[in-house]
């Protein structure tokens, strides 16, 4: 270690010595060019006489020093130097200096006394020693970082002064070059002293720097750790709450010792506490396992020493270890038992109190083995509890797994937009490897050529920064080549401080979703077999037109067109045939309506046109013309010529009304009109043609919504026994509570709903009421009350009729015999197998049938006999005109028959006392009628009811 720690200071030394060297370096050379510059001024002022070698040098001087300023201060930077190249110019640069200086020596001390007559030798020597001093002076100021340095310029300045002792003729003493010896050899080893003292320095410096950051280092560690402290101890108030419990027990036991063993106890006890509190703190549990007395002492989960017998512990290890990991333990710790580790370590799971796997890691070692065989003696451990660090890296890993494996691309990216990570799918996206995609800005790898991306880009960058995410869609065009339309999700990531740190993106590629969505709106808009636009496409261009129309577009005309006989003749060309037709036949109008607004195909083999006409251009009249014309050629279908014609009705806007659908009725009745007269012609709507229905139209959306506002109620008109004048029964009558024209009678609604579905669901509504109602007067004390339903064709042949029955009873649990169905004799024509079949089922469940308005319609004996009704309801035309002797024989002659069959007999529409008398007089058996009372609704039905008695039937 400290070979490595003495190899690191010695680099930093060294290039600390080149750096500082590279800086001075330069000081050197001025302090050179200054020098240079007094000597040659010196001369020119006292020496007169020029010398052009002495001229020659100063310059070169100059010049060599103010290219190595130069160099050494462009290319030698402190941050951006090459120790190696900085070292090798140094040496360079030094030696060349070096050399300029010796030069100058000796120009001043041989060649310039020779030269002029008036420098004297003593003048050279005076000025090249001066040059040598000053020179060597500034050398040991500055390039004293090493030594080598020094010498480089060194050396070669004392060379001329060297050398003159063993030249002849020199006329100066031995004294003096022994002196001149002896300033140089004094002058080296100022500069070895001085480079070790620079050295020392440096390397005190690098310590005290390496010093600087361990203890900056140790700081952030210590500040981490205390974290980690406070942290654990938060955790653990609870436990430090029953650690004083034990300590003031054990301080009062203390107190009863003597002073020495309580001093002693104490400080034991103290070391123990600070023991305990970091394996809590750490989650460590200390075990001892004395080998040699098979007993072990282990730290139970409150943290408290227990001592107990080593086979006993082992077992219950063996009992709570996962039985998986059971075998890895035992294998781990034999090995470290027979000294094949130097450590034992093991993971595995136990179970808890609460019955549950946790992660455990358990390290420990053999602290004492026998001398002689080696087998060990004791081993001591901790147990540390691991779940959590296990549940942190599995969700890691899953975490993971998930960014590699998404189908989804995601990014990370820095603060500055900067890709950090990418995952598989966003490579597949962009067409970039994560190679070249990290380190990159996010747009780098994006086409900017167009301005709508840098707005959307733009765009992006605007909503990051304002409210920290983005969430829209992009077209990108990436440099790989690929174009994609992207919808792209980024979040900023901040830190405690709410700065941002991280960008997380989710892009997914919705370039094959907006082909299907072009591809669906085709569908949607356009037909495939004759490739013009459909009904819905018509429609919006035609809205569009009505409801936003331009100026230059104020008459419209509607054109509806349909071939004539066209069903026989597809049924002569197969179906192939006929969509070779139609797609000929679109073809053709194509071609002939150029000016036409719209064109469209609208089903089967309806067309329509949209052509705007004015007064100045061609009329309607005309194009409807030349379209027959054009229909005068025939069509080639499969090899033969076929001629068909065209019927066309022409509707105008706004002569015929302003609303869309009001004007293609309009164009249809007169489509139908021109269908009427033959085909082969056009007919042009008129207003004096009948209107529609527009009261029915609305009746019938008011009746829709009061079914489903639950707005029909039911009302009962009570029936009486001729007898004893006690009620028998009612009879449940629909009505409709309108919220704001109140009750409206049937007469009103139930027309319109018999020539619709709408009947249907009245009478579903009118037998479920009715089954309620019954249901409440049989807890009130009525069970033999009986009501009778109507009933009506559409609903015994739309099957279900008996379902709802059947749903009623059960749902509101009433017998069958307290229902009574009333149909008319018209229910019976249509379909009499089905109907009696289903009536057959009906007398099943114990409900009565009743025939209505008998005699009023189709009558026809055979029904008593074929179909199993019970009753016999005399409509109340006949009853009204009793008094009149044909009327009151005819009435005698139905109830005579109805007795005869055994059916029950009721009159309806009873309003008189005579009436009355005369049915009692024919022994009728049931009446009903204004006599008695009106129907009732229900809270007034059952007042009736308790002021009657019921006869069982």
């Amino acid at each position: 270690m400290s070979n490595i720690q003495d190899e690191y200071l010695q680099k930093h030394v060294s290039a600390a010595q080149i750096t500082n060297t590279i800086r001075l370096s330069r000081l050197f050379l001025i302090s050179i060019m200054i020098v240079s510059v007094y000597i040659y001024g010196i001369y020119q002022f006292y020496f007169t006489k020029d010398s052009s070698y002495f001229d020659l040098w100063f310059i070169v001087t100059e010049i060599l020093c103010c290219l190595a300023l130069l160099i050494t201060t462009l290319y030698f930077k402190p941050h951006t130097l090459s120790l190696k190249c900085s070292n090798r110019w140094l040496q360079f640069q030094l030696f060349v200096i070096g050399n300029c200086i010796a030069t100058g020596i000796a120009l001043l001390y041989y060649y310039l006394p020779e030269y002029n007559q008036n420098f004297s030798h003593v003048h050279g020597l005076i000025l090249s020693a001066l040059l040598m001093i000053v020179s060597q002076a500034f050398a040991l100021t500055f390039l004293t970082q090493r030594l080598n340095y020094f010498c480089w310029a060194f050396i070669p300045t004392i060379l001329p002064y060297f050398v003159s002792q063993f030249m002849p003729g020199e006329s100066y003493s031995y004294l003096f070059y022994l002196s001149i010896n002896f300033i140089l050899i004094v002058t080296l080893l100022c500069g070895n002293i001085s480079t070790r003292i620079h050295q020392r320095i440096s390397l005190l410096y690098t310590k005290n720097n390496r010093l600087v950051r361990n203890a900056e280092q140790q700081v952030l560690w210590s500040d981490e750790l205390c974290k980690q402290l406070q942290t654990e101890i938060n955790k653990s108030k609870d436990i430090e709450q029953q650690l004083k419990l034990n300590n003031q027990l054990l301080e009062q036991k203390v107190k009863e010792r003597t002073f020495d063993i309580a001093q002693m106890n104490n400080h034991l006890e103290n070391q123990q506490h600070n023991l305990m509190l970091a394996h809590q703190t750490a989650g460590l549990r200390p075990w001892d396992w004395n080998i040699t007395d098979r007993e072990i002492l282990v730290t139970d989960y409150k943290y408290q020493k227990v001592l107990k017998p080593s086979k006993q512990h082992h077992y219950q290890l063996q009992n709570i270890i996962h039985p998986d990991d059971l075998s890895t333990f035992k294998s781990l710790l034999k090995q470290h038992l027979r000294g094949q580790t130097d450590l034992y370590e093991a993971s595995y799971r136990v179970k808890n109190s609460q019955g549950t796997w946790k992660w455990v890691h358990d390290s420990g070692r053999v602290i004492s083995r026998h001398p002689v065989n080696q087998k060990p003696l004791r081993m001591v451990g901790i147990r540390r509890d691991i779940h959590q660090e296990r549940l942190d890296q599995e969700r890691i890993k899953l975490a993971a797994s998930v960014f590699k494996k998404a189908a989804e691309g995601i990014f990370i990216l820095d603060e500055h937009l900067c890709f950090l990570q990418v995952n598989p799918f966003y490579e597949q996206i962009t067409g970039f490897s994560h190679h070249d995609i990290l380190g990159k800005y996010l747009f780098d790898i994006s086409k900017h050529c167009e301005s709508h991306l840098n707005s959307t880009q733009d765009l992006l960058l605007h909503q990051l920064q304002q409210k920290g995410e983005f969430d829209g869609e992009m077209n990108e065009k990436f440099l790989s080549g690929k174009e994609l339309t992207l919808w792209v999700h980024i979040n900023a990531v901040t830190n405690e401080k709410n700065q941002v740190t991280h960008y997380i993106g989710i892009v997914s590629d919705l370039t094959e979703r907006k082909r299907q969505e072009q591809r669906l709106s085709y569908l949607e808009n356009y037909d495939l077999l004759t490739d013009l636009p459909n009904r819905f496409y018509y429609s919006e261009q035609l809205h569009q037109y009505l409801v936003n129309p331009q100026e230059s577009i104020q008459q419209l005309a509607i054109i509806h067109i349909n071939i004539d006989r066209f069903r026989p003749l597809n049924e002569f060309l197969s179906n192939s045939g006929g969509n070779e037709l139609l797609r000929q036949v679109a073809q053709r109008l194509r071609q002939t309506n150029i000016e036409a607004l719209t064109l469209a195909y609208l089903n089967g083999d309806n067309f329509a046109l949209v052509y705007e006409y004015l007064p100045t251009q061609t009329s309607i009249q005309q194009y409807c013309t030349q379209i027959s014309e054009a229909f005068c050629l025939p069509f080639n279908i499969f090899g033969q010529d076929h001629i068909i014609t065209l019927s066309m009705g022409v509707a105008f806007y706004p002569e015929h009304g302003r609303q869309l659908d009001y004007l293609n009725n309009c164009a249809e009745q007169a489509l139908t009109e021109a269908k009427s007269l033959g085909g082969n012609t056009v007919c042009y709507y008129s207003n004096h043609n009948k209107s529609l229905p527009a009261h029915d139209t609305y009746l019938e959306r008011d009746l829709r919504l009061a079914i489903h506002n639950n707005e029909l109620i039911v009302y009962y008109q009570p029936k009486m026994n001729f007898i004893d004048q006690n009620i028998y029964g009612f009879e449940a009558l629909v009505r409709w509570n309108h919220p704001t024209k109140g009750i409206i009678p049937p007469n009103l609604f139930i027309p319109l709903a018999e020539q619709t579905s709408l009947i249907s669901d009245i009478g579903k509504i009118v037998i479920q009421q009715t089954a309620q109602q019954i249901r409440q007067w049989n807890d009130a004390g009525f069970p033999y009350i009986c009501v009778s339903v109507n009933v009506v064709a559409q609903q015994l042949q739309r099957g279900q009729l008996l379902e709802d029955l059947d749903n009623a009873i059960e749902k509101y649990k009433i017998s069958g015999s307290s229902l009574e169905l009333e149909i008319t004799e018209s229910s019976l024509l249509e379909n009499s197998t089905k109907v009696k079949t289903l009536l057959g089922e009906i007398k099943k469940r114990g409900i009565n049938i009743s025939l209505d308005d008998f005699g009023t319609g189709y009558s026809s004996l055979s029904y008593l006999a074929d179909f199993p009704i019970d009753i016999l309801k005399i409509d109340r035309s006949f009853i009204s005109k009793i008094g009149e002797n044909k009327q009151e024989a005819i009435v005698s002659a139905m109830i005579a028959m109805g007795k005869a069959m055994g059916l029950v007999v009721v009159a309806e529409g009873i309003e008189t006392t005579q009436q009355m008398e005369y049915l009692h007089g024919l022994k009728c058996d049931i009446a009903q009628g204004y006599l008695f009372s009106k129907p009732l609704p229900e809270n007034e039905a059952t007042l009736f009811l308790e002021r009657h008695r019921l006869i069982p039937s």
